[in-house]
């Protein structure tokens, strides 16, 4: 069937599972390892309460301790460079009982980072028995998971400034033009806003504003009140496809947290049911978790650590990457 015949779906609609990369020596955890890696079981306990886990495993380590021992926690053998599944883990399409994985080219970032070995998890993915129902398309555009956010109708929200920073030699026409064509949307939505201080990902959309349904669209506030003022202004002139304005919900800005770290709460995972939420540590904790839960009330609201994910830039839904389910 034709490529154009699929669809990307929002990420509250039903998934089969969420890929995770467990924290390796060889990565920049390697420093604090330890706490990484509680974070990292308290994640993945926290996500089996709602679906399966496909957990990336490094060949040359010893296998984890202290994980459960069940049949949806399924352990692939693969190296990769770092842990973020968000930026290099397959972007799925679906169409009628058929699923499409996009695999788009991943350069760490824009080359700030080693990332060869990111780049062909897709392709050890493709030959594994969990994913054979699958069909895998390489592309050579450069997109990561975080840049962009469906509402599962045809509408993508991405932020122009990280996407120019990945295509300097393509005008925002031309990535407009490449976003329709191989994502299958009708409209990209855009806001425009430098990355977070701290923040390696050039602006990820992940960071600043995600839909919680085809009217919603939560946003984090930022540290000073002239970038809040400009992205509320920013999603205040994009329209739904009823040419209405979309509900705008800010979400707190952790400012009691360390300086210079990129947290935000629309960081935030869907799963089955659910929505996790990252805790730094912060009093703000529970107001975005409040926040949410008013917002989304048929799912279960559950914070996951997040304190030492934010160190190194991210988050739970930057460390993860949600497989749909084979939707219509």
């Amino acid at each position: 069937m034709s490529h154009t015949d699929y669809r990307l779906p929002a990420e509250w609609e039903t998934q089969s599972a969420t890929l995770l990369a467990w924290p390796s020596q060889a990565t920049d955890w390697r420093e604090n390892l330890e706490a990484i890696r509680d974070e990292y079981r308290e994640l993945i306990g926290n996500i089996l309460a709602f679906q399966p886990v496909v957990l990336l495993l490094p060949p040359d380590e010893p296998a984890p301790r202290d994980l459960p021992e069940r049949p949806d926690l399924h352990r692939l053998s693969v190296r990769y460079n770092d842990t973020w599944c968000r930026d290099y883990g397959p972007v799925v399409l679906v169409f009628s009982g058929y699923r499409l994985a996009l695999d788009f080219h991943f350069d760490g970032w824009g080359g700030k980072y080693p990332a060869s070995l990111d780049n062909r998890v897709n392709a050890h993915l493709s030959r594994h028995d969990l994913f054979d129902r699958m069909q895998f398309r390489q592309y050579l555009f450069e997109l990561e998971g975080g840049a962009i956010e469906s509402d599962g109708r045809g509408r993508l929200l991405v932020n122009w400034h990280c996407l120019r920073a990945r295509h300097p030699h393509l005008s925002d026409r031309e990535i407009d033009f490449e976003l329709h064509n191989l994502l299958n949307v009708d409209q990209v939505l855009g806001v425009d806003l430098e990355p977070m201080e701290g923040d390696d990902t050039d602006g990820h959309i992940d960071t600043l504003a995600r839909f919680t349904d085809h009217d919603t669209i939560v946003f984090q506030t930022q540290r000073d009140d002239e970038r809040t003022g400009r992205i509320r202004g920013q999603l205040e002139a994009l329209r739904t496809r009823d040419a209405t304005g979309y509900r705008l919900v800010a979400l707190p800005f952790p400012d009691d947290i360390r300086p210079g770290l990129p947290a935000s709460y629309a960081n935030f995972l869907f799963v089955n049911d659910g929505c996790l939420v990252p805790a730094y540590g912060s009093r703000h904790d529970e107001t975005a978790c409040d926040i949410l839960a008013e917002l989304l009330p048929d799912r279960r609201i559950v914070q996951v650590p997040a304190a030492t994910m934010i160190t190194q830039s991210g988050g739970p839904h930057c460390a993860s990457m949600h497989i749909p389910a084979a939707l219509g």
